[in-house]
C-alpha cells in the first residue's frame, strides 16, 4: 500500500446513511464511491470517505474508508485532508448540531479546503439574483408563499407551482390552475396525479393549508409554458463544475421526460431521460441560428448563474446541478439550483464529473 506522503492530493468525502452495518457503501453509492477512488488513483490524488464522528480533532486523524486495490473496502486512519467535499444527502442531516459543528470547524481550518459546504434553499437562489436585474430574467417570477401572494399569482398568470424552500427532487411540488369559474391543483407523486376542484380561493388556500403548507416554508412561482416531446413536458439535467484552472465549465446535459399527464419530470415520479441533442433537434429543428441561440443561453447560465450565487452566499462551490426548462418559444429558464446533485446515470457525463473534480482539487491544492 502506497505512502500517503507519496500522494499529490488528498480528499476526504464527508458522507452519511445508505451504509451496510459495516459502515461501507452499498448499491449505486458504492459503484460511485469505487468510480471515484479508481480514477484518483491514477491521478496520484488519494480520497478516501468519512462519517462526522470518524473526526479526531486532537490527534488531527480521521478514521475513513476507501476502495483498495485488491478490490475491497477497507478501514483505517488517515491524517487530515486537504480538501473536503460535503456530500452528506439529507437536509436532515446536515441540519444537526453535530455536522454544523464540524463543517464550521472545517471552514475555520487554514489547512483544508471546503466545497459545498451545505445545500441551498429556493428563496435564497432567487433573493440572490435580485440584485442583479439583468440576470433575474432566467428565473420565472418567485415569491414566498403566503395567503396574499399566493393571490396576486394566480391573478397575474393563471396556473402556477408551489414548491418546498427546502424541498428535492420533486417531493411536495403542487400545481394549481385557475380557471373562469374554478380552481384545481394536483400533487407531484409517483402514481398517476389527480385534480382536485374548488368554487372559490378561499376553499381552495383552506384546503391546502390542511395538505401541510404553511406561510414562507413554500414558493409560489409561476408555471412557465414548457415545450413538449411527444405530448409531455421536459426539463434539462445540466451540471456545471469547476475545473483546472478554477472556471465553471458545462460538465454536461440531459433530458428527463415527464411521465404521461404529470407535473413534474423527475424520474421517481414517473419521468425518464432522454438525449439533449435529439430532442432539441425535434423540437426546434437543427439550423445553425436555432443551435447557436440555445447554446448562447446555456452559456450564459454558466457565466453567471454559479458566480452570482457563490458572491451572494459567501460560500465555496465546485459542483452545480440546475434543472433547465425550455418554453415554445426556445427560451431558458433556470428552474432548480442544487449544491448536492445526484449523479448522472449517463456514463459520458459521469466520467467528465471525476476528471474536473480531481482537476479542481489540484488547482486548490496548488494554488489555495
Amino acid at each position: 500500500m502506497r505512502n500517503i506522503n507519496d500522494y499529490s492530493c488528498t480528499i476526504g468525502v464527508l458522507t452519511s446513511s445508505d451504509m451496510t452495518e459495516w459502515g461501507y457503501p452499498k448499491g449505486k453509492k458504492a459503484k460511485l464511491y469505487k468510480e471515484m477512488v479508481i480514477y484518483a488513483e491514477k491521478r496520484n490524488v488519494l480520497v478516501y470517505f468519512f462519517y462526522a464522528d470518524d473526526v479526531d480533532w486532537k490527534q488531527q486523524k480521521i478514521k475513513a474508508f476507501s476502495w483498495a486495490r485488491n478490490n475491497r473496502w477497507i478501514r483505517k486512519v488517515y491524517p487530515m485532508p486537504d480538501i473536503v467535499y460535503n456530500r452528506i444527502r439529507f437536509r436532515s442531516i446536515e441540519g444537526r448540531t453535530q455536522i454544523k459543528n464540524l463543517l464550521e470547524k472545517f471552514e475555520q481550518d487554514q489547512h483544508i479546503y471546503l466545497f459545498n459546504s451545505r445545500f441551498l434553499n429556493k428563496w435564497e437562489i432567487y433573493q440572490a439574483f435580485l440584485k442583479y436585474p439583468a440576470h433575474l430574467e432566467l428565473f420565472p417570477p418567485t415569491e414566498i408563499y403566503n395567503r396574499q401572494s399566493f393571490k396576486e399569482f394566480l391573478s397575474n398568470y393563471k396556473e402556477v407551482y408551489l414548491k418546498p424552500v427546502n424541498g428535492s427532487v420533486g417531493k411536495g411540488i403542487i400545481k394549481v390552475i385557475k380557471t373562469s369559474d374554478h380552481y384545481l391543483y394536483a400533487q407531484a407523486q409517483p402514481k398517476r396525479i389527480s385534480w382536485n376542484k374548488y368554487a372559490s380561493f378561499d376553499n381552495l388556500y383552506e384546503q391546502l393549508k390542511l395538505l401541510g403548507l404553511k406561510d414562507h416554508q413554500y414558493l409560489v412561482q409561476k408555471a412557465i409554458d414548457l415545450a413538449r416531446y411527444n405530448g409531455k413536458i421536459f426539463d434539462l439535467r445540466s451540471q456545471l463544475q469547476k475545473n483546472g484552472q478554477g472556471e465553471w465549465i458545462l460538465t454536461g446535459i440531459a433530458v428527463r421526460i415527464a411521465g404521461k399527464d404529470r407535473i413534474v419530470t423527475h424520474i421517481p415520479n414517473g419521468g425518464s431521460a432522454g438525449s439533449y441533442e435529439q430532442i432539441m433537434k425535434h423540437i426546434f429543428g437543427s439550423s445553425p441560428e436555432q443551435i447557436e441561440g440555445l447554446k448562447s443561453q446555456l452559456n450564459q447560465i454558466k457565466l453567471n448563474v454559479p458566480e452570482i450565487l457563490e458572491n451572494h452566499l459567501g460560500i465555496n462551490l465546485a459542483i452545480l446541478s440546475l434543472d433547465i426548462g425550455v418554453d415554445a418559444e426556445g427560451k431558458m429558464w433556470v428552474i432548480e439550483v442544487n449544491s448536492k446533485p445526484a449523479s448522472f446515470d449517463e456514463d459520458d457525463i459521469r466520467q467528465r464529473h471525476l476528471k474536473y473534480l480531481i482537476d479542481y482539487c489540484l488547482y486548490v491544492k496548488r494554488n489555495k
